[in-house]
């Protein structure tokens, strides 16, 4: 067994990189609002389906290097990226939503996000519990730190809470330094993996619980690639399937890295906001959140698979969604 060594990647930091609060947001410019309200109006005039659009069909001459500079930081940059001003209160939903697929086709390709088929999910409190046979963006309460399906997610914020809903991102590749440095001994524990419960979102003929192991810690073409989450990890015993004590403790130790304040950026989403995230080497968390008569927390998020990246690998997308949605790891 090698012994595991410090890596470097562009998505390698933590808080201290950060000392000014938002100052990774990159508004959009009067001009840029303007164009991007001209391409929708073109776009839904044309018909078809918002989720269909590409750049060729909705084209931003004059966003193009905003839109280039933001999938450089998801490719080989930071890994996350925010736009901001993005001019919901001069759009309905509807034009809200084509606006912004048609902005996230230069990202990717819009994909399913479970069995259902959806391609566009609402973020919002509809008082379902977060469990084993739902998913936490339904809920308003506290969703541990994470990675989310597809390459890449996007999130569009319509409003925001009363009080909370903070969103709080993580380096995976700091994360994998610090095991590296603190703990190489639990490495081999993330190399090998766990099994996920799938949350109902599989097919009838399909076990509840993933069929093989996933990684937490994968590399493909060189580059880390991080697949976590907690609770559907934990849920596996509700089919039957026991956690080893050696298990146990990993995951323990895990979370109180990702615990740690200096390894996470709190990001305030305010409406208007547009929030990118490169799902392989950023882990996310959402505080809980209380809506109030005047404010209702609101996101649109989107799952975006670019066959460009040089980043591949598993992803939610082969426990929840269709076949056909499902993204096929480099061999």
């Amino acid at each position: 067994m090698t012994t595991p060594r410090p890596i470097s990647d562009g998505a390698l930091w933590t808080r201290a990189d950060f000392p000014e609060t938002r100052s990774w947001v990159q508004p959009l410019s009067p001009g840029m609002s303007a164009e991007l309200k001209t391409a929708v109006a073109k776009a839904m005039a044309a018909g078809g389906s918002p989720y269909d659009l590409t750049p060729d069909t909705f084209d931003l001459p004059a966003m193009r290097p905003l839109l280039a500079e933001t999938r450089h930081q998801l490719e080989e940059g930071r890994g996350f990226a925010v736009i901001g001003d993005f001019p919901v209160d001069d759009f309905s939903y509807d034009e809200s939503l084509w606006a912004y697929c048609g902005l996230s086709s230069y990202l990717g390709e819009i994909t399913a996000q479970g069995r259902s088929g959806d391609r566009s999910v609402d973020v919002l409190d509809k008082g379902i519990p977060y469990s084993h046979q739902s998913r936490g963006y339904s809920s308003n309460k506290l969703l541990p730190f994470h990675t989310d399906g597809s390459d890449r997610v996007g999130l569009l914020c319509l409003d925001t809470a009363m009080e909370g809903g903070l969103s709080i991102l993580v380096s995976a590749p700091a994360v994998y330094n610090t095991v590296v440095r603190e703990r190489p001994d639990l490495m081999p524990i993330y190399e090998r993996g766990f099994y996920h419960h799938r949350r109902g979102e599989q097919r009838d003929d399909e076990s509840p619980i993933s069929p093989n192991r996933i990684p937490v810690f994968e590399f493909y073409n060189d580059l880390l690639h991080c697949f976590y989450n907690r609770n559907p990890t934990n849920w596996v015993e509700k089919e039957g399937l026991k956690l080893s004590a050696e298990e146990v403790e990993a995951l323990d130790y895990f979370d109180s890295v990702v615990a740690r304040p200096e390894m996470q950026l709190p990001m305030e989403m305010r409406k208007g906001d547009l929030q990118f995230v490169n799902n392989f080497v950023l882990l996310h968390s959402r505080t809980d959140y209380v809506d109030g008569p005047d404010h209702r927390r609101h996101l649109i998020r989107l799952w975006l698979n670019d066959d460009q990246s040089r980043r591949v690998g598993p992803t939610t997308l082969d426990l929840y969604a269709p076949e056909h949605s499902r993204k096929r790891a480099a061999g």
